[in-house]
């Protein structure tokens, strides 16, 4: 049922706790011979346009997860909504006929529309989320609030987007004929929420109103608002990082090699990376003991040598969003570039931890620990019977 499938939709985006009544519904409304199913909240909205037969127009706002529940019991391909008057609508289809209270609509907020002329073709709106939105910010402590998006250039090369929290960068290319000449701050969770919604091969045509974006298709209209600020020109920074040396291996080989090394993960941590000749040895370090693979890697420039220190939890995030041959370039500090032709991720060293300390426990030699122990029931009934037969002194 489509109907279903857009109120759905509508109620992931709704927020369940805004102080908002009318925010917390999926707004329909018939359209220009369709049914318009919306949904908005503060940062995101969404509108979807499906086919229907329409009696006569109108509009009308109900609870988002109240639809979506109703909708999921009710039998049949076609569903019936009919208003009643007095706040009320009638929504049947077979035998079964559910009446319920709307809210006046209004009030609801439509999403703004940009001009189409202002619009340039996007394709594979997943992939680029999935290529960058990992590396940004996560952190409530942040204060720079452009660490929590991702950044969207359109230029003569098409689209590039890049993530950041400081610590590393993802910079990825994406659609080549998304070719403008405008960039934009985007937060992470509103593109990750467009991309649970569509597929890579979906062609939007992506405008902006000033404060939002637009992601517009046939029936499909999807808004974020925008962040305001500077950000950082990434590839100045990446094109300045010289490499000292360079190997080549497999983005999936390595991904398996770390979540090998994984097996021994704890509170306290140690991971490094050391490089010799054609080989790569991850070893993991904890209060559990320590586990370590050596890899085949080709070199190709300089003389790969030497260990380095990195957050391996942040590595394996870069690296499950790579695919295919995988460079990785050592550059001054210690810093890693991994290299494919689709993103560009760059992980800052780590200085090497302290070592991993272990507490030894006291053990007596019963083998048990050594505690101080206090008399269990057995033995205070073996001195009480004890005082119980000795001779007091009165006798």
């Amino acid at each position: 049922m489509e109907l279903l499938s857009a109120a759905k939709d509508a109620e992931s985006i709704a927020p369940a706790n805004s102080p908002l009544d009318v925010l917390k519904c999926t707004y329909l409304a018939t359209e220009n011979g369709k049914l318009t199913v919306a949904a908005s909240n503060s940062e995101v909205a969404l509108e979807r346009r499906i086919p229907a037969d329409i009696h006569e127009e109108g509009r009308m706002v109900i609870g988002a997860d109240l639809l979506t529940a109703m909708l999921k019991l009710l039998d049949g391909d076609t569903v019936s909504i009919q208003s009643e008057g007095s706040g009320y609508v009638m929504v049947s289809t077979g035998k079964t006929a559910y009446s319920l209270s709307v809210l006046d609509a209004g009030t609801y907020p439509r999403l703004e529309i940009p001009f189409p002329e202002d619009t340039v073709p996007v394709t594979e709106i997943p992939s680029i989320a999935k290529r960058t939105c990992f590396a940004v910010s996560v952190s409530e402590e942040e204060k720079r609030p452009e660490m929590k998006c991702v950044h969207l250039v359109f230029s003569d090369d098409g689209l590039h987007a890049v993530g950041s929290d400081g610590y590393r960068i993802a910079s990825a290319r994406g659609d080549n004929k998304a070719v403008g000449d405008v960039d934009m701050l985007i937060p992470a969770a509103s593109l990750e929420k467009l991309a649970q919604l569509v597929t890579n091969k979906d062609t939007f045509k992506v405008g902006t109103t000033g404060k939002t974006i637009v992601f517009m298709k046939e029936g499909f209209a999807f808004s974020a608002r925008l962040m305001g600020g500077q950000y950082f020109d990434a590839d100045q920074l990446l094109s300045r990082a010289k490499p000292i040396f360079s190997v080549l291996t497999d983005a999936e080989l390595m991904k398996q090699t770390l979540s090998a090394v994984y097996s021994v993960t704890g509170k306290q941590n140690r991971f490094s990376l050391t490089f010799g000749g054609q080989k790569l040895q991850m070893r993991f370090e904890s209060e559990f003991g320590i586990s370590s693979v050596e890899m085949d890697v080709v070199p190709l420039s300089g003389t790969p040598v030497g260990e380095y220190w990195y957050n391996p939890f942040k590595l394996m995030e870069c690296l499950r969003a790579q695919n295919g041959a995988l460079m990785l370039e050592l550059v001054q500090n210690g810093a890693l570039l991994m290299r494919t032709d689709e993103l560009v991720c760059m992980q800052l060293a780590t200085r090497e931890p302290k070592p991993i300390v272990i507490k030894p426990r006291e053990i007596s030699s019963m083998g048990a620990t050594n505690k101080k122990t206090t008399p269990n029931a057995k033995s205070k009934a073996e001195t009480k019977k004890k005082k119980e037969a000795a001779p007091s002194k009165a006798a």
